[in-house]
């Protein structure tokens, strides 16, 4: 059974090839010996051997494979959170290259999540700038503290004090050894 336009209906089996040596026969409005003239399928038809995957919102794949790059902005969001909390400089980095290309992937179509690498790209930013600003403080009040003129006595005298209470209270204020071998020492 054929369609009044010369389709073939969907409940009729498939024709098949022709056998070999048999002529094929040829299609409506072909010229015999030359090929058959380009025709489209139906709308939403693709040509057997032509699939093609169908595209949901955005122009993403809906076959349910996940981007190749979905990852780094996972990675980023999570780097980034750890540098936050202060586990060191080096996820603050990490949550850095990791975010930029995770946008980059996102740009150029090979990921979704750009929104997760910026998060991540942020905070890794803020948490490496405060470890940084922390470990400088660190560093000054160190600094300060060991040069302050009440830090360098007090340091003296507990120094002293746990010196005389290793000696006991002998009157001694050396070991005597040591008393020697500076006296050989101060007289040679």
């Amino acid at each position: 059974m054929t369609q009044p336009d010369g389709g073939q209906s969907p409940y009729d089996p498939p024709q098949q090839p022709p056998e070999q040596g048999q002529p094929a026969t040829p299609a409506p409005g072909s010229v015999p010996g030359q090929p058959a003239p380009y025709q489209q399928a139906p709308y939403g038809q693709q040509p057997y051997g032509e699939q093609q995957p169908v595209y949901a919102q955005g122009g993403q794949p809906a076959y349910g494979a996940p981007l190749p790059k979905n990852s780094l902005g996972v990675w980023s969001l999570v780097l980034g959170i750890l540098s936050v909390l202060g586990c060191g400089l080096l996820t603050g980095i990490a949550a850095i290259i990791t975010g930029t290309k995770s946008r980059q992937a996102q740009r150029e179509g090979l990921a979704d999540n750009g929104g997760m690498g910026l998060a991540g790209l942020i905070m890794g930013w803020i948490g490496t700038v405060l470890i940084t600003l922390s470990l400088i403080g660190l560093i000054v009040f160190s600094v300060a503290l060991a040069n302050s003129p009440d830090f360098q006595e007090g340091f003296e005298q507990e120094m002293q004090n746990s010196y005389e209470q290793e000696l006991g209270d002998s009157g001694a204020t050396m070991d005597p050894e040591l008393q020697e071998l500076m006296d050989e020492l101060e007289n040679s």
